[in-house]
């Protein structure tokens, strides 16, 4: 056991020095581990707590002092989160726009086809095509008419 104490002590030295919690626990055959991450089964002992960020204080002449860093970094990454959700987002309503412009062509073409006079059938639930009579005819151009209007501007 004494062969295996100075691997251990610099282990402990050279996690001690990044500034990380270590953590002790046992296993279920009484070894012990030490580590920098605990296991979620095992009780575990902190040996030594992170050390908490050291508060800025204002310079002199009362100006906030320049941002380490860690917070040059994480206002980097928080930028480029932002400037990642609005490419996201910019491309989501392109997408929205382009599916909107090819619906709305597709209505216009149907519509113009409509009120030239095209007969327009519909397969019924048997599968048989059936052709619309002109009340469906007409009320198929009100409808199409209804749509190019409200969401083809």
């Amino acid at each position: 056991m004494l062969h295996k104490l100075p691997a251990v002590v610099l282990a402990l030295a050279a996690t001690a020095a990044s500034g990380q919690e270590i953590y002790s626990w046992k296993d279920s055959a009484g070894r012990v581990h030490y580590s920098d991450m605990p296991p979620a089964e095992a009780s575990v002992r902190t040996l030594r707590k992170a050390p908490l960020a050291p508060e800025k204080a204002p310079a002199a002449d009362g100006r906030q002092a320049a941002p380490s860093m860690a917070e040059k970094e994480l206002a980097f990454k928080k930028r480029r989160a932002t400037a990642a959700e609005a490419e996201e987002k910019a491309a989501s309503e392109r997408a929205n726009a382009d599916a909107r412009q090819k619906d709305c062509s597709e209505a216009r073409a149907q519509l113009v086809a409509m009120q030239d006079g095209q007969r327009v059938a519909r397969f019924a639930e048997n599968g048989e095509r059936v052709v619309l009579d002109d009340t469906e005819h007409e009320a198929e151009i009100e409808r199409l008419s209804k749509y190019v209007a409200r969401n083809c501007k």
